[in-house]
This record gives C-alpha cells, sequence and structure tokens, in this order.
C-alpha cells in the first residue's frame, strides 16, 4: 500500500511511498524501546547540543525544506520557509533553556526534590498544516528530557516526514530516537495499545483525539491533546482601528487560513463595526492569491481537495441560513485546490458553520453591544484553544482575560506559538501543554524523592 503526496497547486501526484506494514511496525517500536533506555541515560548536554547541530541544519536547509513543504501542502514559500526557521529557534531555545525546565525542583520546607524523568516512547499523530513546526515543537523537547520519539505523520505529507527522520539523524541524534511511521489511521489504536509505547500525544482534530484518547484511557496511558479550535477575535471601539484589521485578515488567512488558531469568528463592537466590515472586507479581496511558490502570493491552495468540497459546502450551507457573503466563497476556475477568500456577516452562533470547525479560508463577523456580550459569544462554541481582545483598557483586560474559557489569551495581537511559552487548550480543544517549562515536563515522570 502506498502513501501518496499530492502537489495541491496543480493537482499532480508528487510522490507514492510505501507504507510500514506489521514487521517493519514492530521493528520500528522495538528499536524505539531499546534506544529508550539507552537515551535515557545520555547527559543533558550531549542531548542539547544535538538539538544545537539540529537548528544549524535547519537554518542551512530552510529554502530546501520551505519548497518542499510549500509543493506537498500548498502554503505560500515564504510562510513555508519562515516556519523551518521557527523550528530552528526552537531548537536552540531548547537547547539553552531546556535543562534549566528539566532541573530537579527542591521542595520549600521539605528534605525533599521533584526530579523529571523520561516516560519512554512516545507515540504522535501529527498534522499536515505545519509539517516541520508541528513535528519539532513536540519532538526537540520530549527528545530533551530523554524520550524516544516514533512519528504517524499525515499521509499527504510523507516527503516531509522522511526528510524529517533523515534531518535529526543528520544532527548526530542515534538511531531509533525520532523514527517516521508511515502507516494508516486504521494502524493507529495497535501502536497506542503497544505495552512498549509510554504515552501519545495528538495534533489534529477532536474527532482523531477522542479516539486516541480513548485507546490510551484503556490501557492507563498518558495522552497530550491539541486538537480544534474556533478562536474569537474580540475588537473592542478604543481598539488600534488599523492594526486590528491588519492583524486580523493576517490571523485568520495566514497558512492558506488552515489553522487550529487562525482568528475563525471576528467580534466587533457596534460603534465600529461597519467601518470595520468595510476596511476588513477589502483587505481580504486584495489579497494575491496563486502559485504559492511565487514570493508575492499571499493565500495559496488548500491542502485537499476535499478541503475545498468541505468549505464550498460550509459556505453555501451559512448563506442558506441567513449569512451574507460580503466577498469570495466560490473555488477558483483553476487547476488546484483554489479557493476565493470569503467574508460572512449576519449569522447566528447557532449556525453549524459557527459550531464547527472550518479549516478554508472563511472569516465571520459578528457584532456586539457589550463586554458581556462579546465575552458570551466568544465562549459559546465547544473549542476553547486561544483568543485575542483589542482595547486600550487595562481593567476591561484584566476582567475580560478571567471570563475567556480558553487555553490563551492574546492582547492587542494575535494567537501562535512561541517556545518560550505554554500552549495548548480546553474544553474540545484538549488537553496538556507543548512548549514552554510545562510543555517541556508535559511528558515526564515527576518522580518524588523525599529524605527523612
Amino acid at each position: 500500500m502506498k502513501l501518496e503526496t499530492w502537489n495541491p497547486a496543480i493537482g499532480e501526484l508528487v510522490e507514492a511511498y510505501p507504507s510500514h506494514d506489521e514487521a517493519a511496525i514492530e521493528a520500528r517500536v522495538e528499536l524505539s524501546h531499546k534506544t529508550a533506555k539507552s537515551w535515557a541515560r545520555v547527559s543533558m548536554q550531549e542531548r542539547a547540543a544535538i538539538l544545537l547541530r539540529l537548528a544549524d541544519l535547519l537554518d542551512q536547509r530552510a529554502e530546501e525544506y520551505g519548497r518542499l513543504i510549500t509543493l506537498e501542502m500548498g502554503k505560500p514559500i515564504a510562510e513555508a520557509v519562515a516556519e523551518v526557521k521557527k523550528s530552528a529557534m526552537g531548537a536552540r531555545h531548547f537547547a539553552e533553556k531546556g535543562p534549566d525546565y528539566l532541573a530537579e525542583q527542591p521542595i520549600e520546607g521539605l528534605n525533599a526534590r521533584v526530579v523529571y524523568e523520561p516516560l519512554g516512547p512516545i507515540f504522535a499523530i501529527m498534522p499536515w498544516n505545519l509539517p516541520f513546526w508541528q513535528v519539532l515543537r513536540f519532538f526537540i523537547p520530549t527528545a530533551l528530557a530523554g524520550n524516544t520519539v516514533l512519528v504517524k505523520h499525515s499521509d499527504s505529507v510523507q516527503g516531509c516526514a522522511q526528510a524529517l527522520e533523515q534531518l535529526i539523524l543528520d544532527a548526530g541524534a542515534p538511531e531509533g530516537l525520532y523514527q517516521n511511521l508511515a502507516v494508516r489511521r486504521g494502524a493507529v489504536a495497535a501502536i497506542v495499545a503497544d505495552h512498549r509505547i509510554a504515552a501519545a500525544t495528538v495534533t489534529g482534530s477532536t474527532e482523531a483525539g477522542r479516539a486516541v484518547a480513548s485507546v490510551a484511557g484503556e490501557y492507563g496511558k498518558k495522552v497530550v491533546l491539541e486538537l480544534g479550535g474556533s478562536d474569537p477575535f474580540i475588537v473592542f471601539a478604543d481598539a488600534d482601528f488599523e492594526k486590528a484589521v491588519n492583524t486580523a485578515v493576517l490571523s485568520r488567512f495566514a497558512n492558506n487560513a488552515q489553522s487550529c488558531i487562525a482568528a475563525k469568528r471576528i467580534l466587533v463592537e457596534t460603534g465600529i463595526y461597519d467601518a470595520f466590515e468595510r476596511a476588513f472586507v477589502e483587505a481580504v479581496k486584495a489579497l494575491r492569491v496563486g502559485d504559492p511558490l511565487d514570493p508575492e502570493t499571499k493565500l495559496g491552495p488548500l491542502a485537499r481537495p476535499s478541503l475545498v468540497a468541505d468549505t464550498e459546502r460550509q459556505v453555501t450551507a451559512a448563506v442558506k441560513q441567513g449569512g451574507r457573503l460580503l466577498c469570495g466563497g466560490k473555488r477558483l476556475d483553476r487547476a488546484g485546490n483554489y479557493f476565493a477568500p470569503a467574508v460572512i456577516s449576519g449569522l447566528s452562533h447557532g449556525a453549524p458553520i459557527v459550531r464547527e470547525e472550518i479549516f478554508g479560508p472563511v472569516a465571520m463577523l459578528f457584532r456586539f453591544e457589550s463586554e458581556a456580550e462579546a465575552i458570551a459569544m466568544a465562549n459559546a462554541s465547544e473549542f476553547g484553544l486561544g483568543a485575542t481582545v483589542w482595547t486600550k483598557d487595562e481593567e476591561r483586560i484584566r476582567r475580560i482575560v478571567s471570563e475567556l474559557e480558553t487555553g490563551a489569551v492574546f492582547i492587542n495581537s494575535f494567537v501562535r506559538s512561541d517556545p518560550r511559552a505554554p500552549f495548548g487548550g480546553v474544553k474540545a480543544s484538549g488537553f496538556g501543554r507543548e512548549l514552554g517549562a510545562l510543555g517541556t515536563r508535559e511528558l515526564t515522570n515527576a518522580k518524588l524523592v523525599f529524605c527523612e
């Protein structure tokens, strides 16, 4: 059986990769288990040195890897190269700060300390939308903590998957520290259940995360879930208007509008709503849609034909349910998976397109009258990944931050991940944290050592 990667810009097959059969899966799981024992004894300094070499290689190969990312999932080349360089930054950060995150913690008042020890082989199910950063942001601190890693990457980015495995070997990692598992979804449950797998992590849809968590729970294994989102972007009348408009467009349409932390619901105070709507729509209309290898392109194709079909279905249903389509909203008549960026207003928060996560270039605008209404609208979602608040009022910021049901709140900015800060959500967006000190310790045994 082959795993096929297709160029979403032209709809042509790039490569068909052989998948791993049961014997190959067994060999890789056993190697991960064996390597975990020796890797746990490698000093923190040696692990950090590998991360520094990894960072250097990522910088050196940024253009090469960026082109591969664009070829397989269609994001604009400038964003793809930036993704690789962000991964390099993450590797350097954890090489420098990770040992402190994992240092033993004395407990005040007791002759005791907490030490952070590796769990063993960690199985990761990773998505296609950020094929380098999503994998490396998990792998880097997890390996630094002394774990080994097995990654089931998305079928559609197997070129990236194989490049990552070779990259980490090139950085000096031992065989078995990082391994790609070229398997389909049906093989996941058995791998999670394998007695040699210590824990699992999923970045992907809520449905996929719940399925993996169910198996992990049955076998008493820890799982970290970073799942979908429908992030609110809340703009009060006292916000920096121009900056808020431009940032809303960036947040919604970056990465070809295929991001869990995109600003999917844009809530605007009624006093500035009409002006905001006009400015936002004009900015969206001005987005250059086209060849993702062209440096001037701002919005490339969606990653798969099915995403175009799903987005078109959601937009059509939204209009029938009372939404007002202000621009775009149709697939473009050209080769590849192109969809004209859309803006919809006038929807209720009960509309399916609002309740669901939309993974295409569609922004939804909502009007609110009061702070209380803005909070209620923001929380009227099963998701709870991130939120953005635009205001100059410090008292309002303090009030609203405590009321928002999300894993992160960004003030006068847009939601994004950073190696220095923990990242994750609540509600249907998952649980557990990646990145920062919390994320570095997430997949460890926080062992208490108590001395009488």
